[in-house]
């Protein structure tokens, strides 16, 4: 729960230590900042250690030192050309190339007067540099009051390398405060070069990177939905564990729009609340629009928890006109659930209620109200048989017939035989399910108690290659077992079809989700992985794979308005995945229909990067007379300073666009910017909406714009 703003880092002259790591490659880390010279790196606590070539020095009274003169007290040095020194005040008068250390900052000026003891004094025309970071400014005075309170006059403060930085900040007055860890400025104006582009009349910031109440950085963007955007964030750090952010945005073809957001946490619990409204749309008849969510986890305790979630829009067409991307705009229904669960050492129960706003008319789930489930693992403490429990209650609430309640009971037990050579694993599982429904055509009161058998089992062959890597052949065999009943009469709240698009489908035994349908099934896979391994690391290089299934029987088992299917074997699906190079990733699943001789599903991705950042991701989909599209993504340095981006998600079933994105970005020590262009196809299938995404990042002070940055990371696999 920690904010940066924008004007956060001024403080780091005295709080802030930033790493060379954080700047990019071309930016060279700052060579360490030094007091000249030293007389001991291991100085007594508060003894003072003088050197100089020439002058007197006295153990109670004034010396006066000349050439060279090194003046050093626990953590602090000072170095000058000429001093004068009290030992009874431990004042210091010091002039000519002075330079002050103080362990975190150095200060180089004309002239200072400072005291060792309180550490407190006046630095005039001083320069100042921050210890191991591109932090560096200067200023026509600084005070030091004491150890803690520092005030800045005709100041500025910059990341950029010196002599000349593309930006700083100058302020008229800055004052800071170790103790409360807090800082004001006034008469702030943030420069590029010599050109002003902002005025801050008076800031008030935090010097530990610690909330503060303040605005954030502004964010600006375009949209062909909503037109010019832009974005002034207020934070609000009420207490350590309470904050909250109020947003206010101006969108210039709709009107004005408020977002807040509370966030809390406590020894019990954690949660966030957010409220998004626009009054009046001027796209919309000026109509009431908002959207709020809501999450919360409370700690009853040690193995209890109670959750909440919800979501809601107060029209159908929110997320198309307000939303940011094409996820949020094909969005069907917003989720309401509260749930209590409590884990034992070998079991688990729940209890909740789910409902939803529905946003897609073609899309009508059923309400959970409420939902019980209960599962148990056997511990193997007296056997070597997995034994396991799932049960469930559920009543399902819907806006058509039939509602009703389901109960729902599973056994199941397996036991492994076998070795590191071979393995066999036989497994039989009992379900017992009853219906008690209302205005159920087939009737009101169902029931239906199924077993299902399986037998599991394979080999292991390995060998070692010539070139050290450790290949491995496992033949598999799956059969399983579940008689036909006649299901027809059971209404359909939450099951359906898993389509056969992966190796994950030749192990299964049930062809649906939920529990509102078993599939009768009589059927044998045969499988068969190699893999290459890496024995020293055991890095997996290449897995390959196929399997087919064959059905003994027709399934006769369907969804409404389905036919039986009569089959007799599957596709065969073929895996590759595995490392061509440390750079390049791949995978793909290819299906093969034997009875029409040509590949019903193909779907293939590859990824590279390499560590001078130039990333590729490429993918591709087919299914036949259904889907058939290309993912591309790159990220590209063109330079040491400029790289550019770019996506193209094509469906080329239909021939159109989904989503293309282009952009450039430019990257050095002290600061850098992104454009970013996005063009997207929205819920309705047919048009489209049209965005500009602009970030300036000033390295060590903020970002202003709309957070480019976070839509490149979005969009393109490996880009930071």
């Amino acid at each position: 729960m920690k904010n940066k703003y924008l004007w956060i880092f001024l403080g780091s002259i005295v709080s802030v230590s930033s790493h060379a790591e954080d700047y990019p490659p071309v930016c060279k880390p700052p060579k360490p900042q030094t007091a000249g010279k030293t007389i001991t790196q291991d100085p007594h606590l508060d003894a003072v250690y003088l050197e100089a070539d020439n002058g007197v020095i006295s153990r109670q009274g004034v010396s006066e030192l000349d050439g060279s003169v090194i003046i050093q007290r626990n953590q602090q040095t000072l170095n000058a050309d000429n001093a004068r020194y009290d030992r009874q005040t431990e004042q210091v008068n010091a002039s000519g190339n002075v330079s002050l250390n103080s362990g975190k900052t150095t200060f180089s000026s004309d002239r200072i007067d400072y005291n060792l003891a309180k550490q407190a004094g006046t630095i005039e025309n001083a320069k100042y540099q921050v210890e191991g970071s591109h932090v560096h400014g200067q200023s026509k005075t600084i005070t030091q009051k004491n150890a803690d309170e520092l005030e800045l006059s005709q100041a500025t403060y910059t990341t950029c390398p010196a002599p000349d930085p593309s930006w700083h900040l100058s302020s008229g007055s800055i004052s800071l405060n170790n103790k409360t860890k807090t800082g004001t400025a006034e008469n702030v104006v943030l420069r590029a070069g010599n050109v002003p582009l902002f005025y801050f009349p008076w800031l008030s910031f935090s010097l530990d990177n610690e909330r503060k109440s303040g605005f954030l950085s502004p964010k600006a963007g375009i949209s062909e939905h909503s037109g010019y955007e832009l974005t002034l964030p207020y934070y609000f750090n009420i207490a350590p564990n309470y904050d909250a952010t109020l947003s206010l945005t101006a969108l210039s073809e709709r009107g004005w729009q408020l977002d807040g957001e509370f966030r809390f946490l406590s020894d019990f619990g954690k949660g966030s609340v957010e409220y998004q409204v626009l009054p009046s749309d001027d796209k919309y008849n000026d109509e009431w629009r908002d959207y709020f969510k809501i999450g919360y986890e409370h700690t009853m305790g040690p193995r209890s928890k109670l959750t909440l979630k919800a979501e809601g829009v107060s029209d159908n067409d929110y997320f198309t006109d307000l939303g940011d991307g094409l996820v949020s705009s094909t969005t069907s229904a917003l989720e309401r659930e509260v749930r209590y669960s409590i884990d034992g050492a070998n079991w688990d129960f729940s209890l909740s209620a789910l409902d939803y706003q529905v946003l897609d008319a073609s899309y009508q789930p059923y309400a959970k109200l409420p939902e019980a489930k209960f599962s148990y693992q056997s511990p193997h403490k007296y056997s070597k048989t997995d034994i396991s429990v799932e049960a469930e209650a559920t009543y399902f609430e819907g806006s058509a017939d039939p509602t009703g309640m389901r109960v729902d009971i599973g056994l199941k037990a397996t036991k492994r035989f076998g070795n590191d050579a071979w393995y066999l694993k036989p497994s039989a599982e009992y379900r017992l399910t009853q219906y008690n429904l209302q205005d159920n055509p087939g009737g009101n009161t169902l029931s239906r108690n199924l077993p299902t058998y399986s037998l599991d089992g394979g080999l292991f062959f390995e060998r070692l290659l010539k070139n050290g890597l450790k290949q491995t052949l496992e033949p598999r065999l799956f059969y399983t077992y579940t008689p036909y009943t006649d299901q027809s009469d059971i209404p359909v709240f939450d099951s359906s079809v898993i389509d056969f698009s992966t190796s994950t489908q030749l192990f299964s035994s049930n062809r649906f989700t939920g529990k509102d349908r078993i599939g009768d099934t009589n059927q044998l896979t045969l499988a068969l992985t190699s893999r290459l391994q890496n024995p020293k690391t055991g890095q997996e290089m290449l897995n390959i794979s196929a399997g087919q299934v064959f059905y003994f029987d027709d399934r006769k088992v369907t969804l409404p308005g389905e036919s039986a299917l009569t089959n007799n074997r599957s596709d065969i699906a073929f895996e590759l995945a595995g490392r061509l190079n440390d750079k390049t990733r791949l995978s793909t699943t290819w299906l093969w229909d034997p009875d029409s001789t040509d590949w019903s599903s193909k779907e293939a991705r590859i990824n590279y990067q390499d560590d001078k950042k130039r990333i590729l991701n490429f993918s591709y989909q087919n299914l036949e007379d259904e889907v058939e599209e290309i993912d591309a993504s790159f990220s590209l340095p063109l330079t040491q300073k400029w790289s550019m981006v770019g996506r193209a998600d094509y469906d080329l079933f239909n021939d159109r666009s989904l989503e293309l994105l282009a952009g450039v970005e430019y990257q050095d020590c002290c600061w850098g910017t992104r454009i970013t262009a996005r063009r997207y196809l929205t819920s309705d299938n047919i048009t489209y909406d049209d965005a500009l995404y602009f970030e300036l990042e000033l390295k060590g002070l903020g970002s202003i714009g709309n957070s480019a940055r976070s839509i490149l990371q979005e969009k393109t696999y490996g880009y930071e």
